[in-house]
């Protein structure tokens, strides 16, 4: 890559801004969010993309884990995202070596309700 076409490159880059006023749902923020859904725990965890058996650790406790900017951005993006658009997501990252197979089965137990992360109106 020459300079310019690296100046180039760069131009078109879009930096993250830095995440320093960021305020994570509550558990009762999440426990609402869940209700409006109708979604167990387990979904609600498929939803943030955190482990099932991590959920509890968000939504309880003395002192309950913060959702990360990264996990609400995360679960935000499929809900409002159309499946054309998060598939342009996806071939972007398998660009520079991030591959993600979304049709990979998902683990027994998954409401037939979760398509590719997306909340439907119960059927695919």
């Amino acid at each position: 890559m020459t300079a310019s076409s690296d100046d180039q490159a760069k131009s078109s880059m879009r930096i993250t801004p830095p995440v320093t006023d960021y305020h994570a749902p509550t558990p009762r923020d999440l426990q609402v969010l869940k209700e409006q859904f109708g979604l167990t725990a387990y979904e609600m965890a498929r939803l943030f993309a955190v482990q099932p058996e991590q959920w509890r650790k968000h939504t309880g406790g003395q002192s309950p884990r913060e959702i990360s900017v990264t996990r609400a951005f995360f679960m935000a993006a499929f809900q409002v995202l159309s499946d054309e658009e998060i598939e342009r997501v996806v071939a972007y990252m398998a660009s520079f070596g991030a591959r993600w197979n979304m049709d990979a089965e998902p683990p027994q137990g998954v409401s037939e309700f979760l398509c590719v992360g997306r909340l439907v109106n119960r059927s695919c």
